[in-house]
């Protein structure tokens, strides 16, 4: 998970890719490939082209929509993931991640203090400029 957020391709995504992939026949000379891979993240969609060449990925607003609809739909097309499942998956991944990207950032071990503070000063922010309308507003 680390090397993905990182957005580097893997010796373990490449493989993946060549395995579940069509091959990837030679480019010939103003011939476009049959295929293009869709990724969300721009920066990983990059690397993977880097890694691959030939291999077309695509990164923009019909692959976000796409994504959105196979999330979307995702219980209607693999079997046995009703009841809550892809949910409970989403939130187990979700927090992996996040446990992953606070031990994988040792130089900043009080990440979640500095965070906490942030949000509390943009918090005191936001409703010192909401007093400041509804006074303006109401004529308080």
């Amino acid at each position: 998970i680390n090397a993905i957020s990182e957005h580097s391709c893997t010796d373990g995504l490449h493989a993946f890719l060549e395995m579940n992939l069509p091959k990837i026949k030679k480019k010939k000379e103003g011939k476009a490939p049959s295929f293009a891979l869709g990724c969300i993240d721009p920066a990983l969609a990059t690397a993977i082209a880097d890694g691959m060449p030939g291999l077309s990925c695509r990164s923009d607003e019909t692959v976000r929509e796409v994504l959105r609809g196979c999330r979307l739909h995702l219980h209607h097309m693999v079997k046995g993931l009703g009841g809550g499942s892809q949910e409970q998956a989403q939130l187990g991944l979700g927090h992996s991640y996040s446990r992953g990207k606070v031990k994988f950032n040792p130089a900043r071990s009080d990440n979640m203090i500095i965070q906490s503070i942030a949000l509390l000063d943009q918090m005191d922010k936001d409703l010192n400029t909401f007093a400041m309308r509804v006074r303006e507003w109401y004529s308080w």
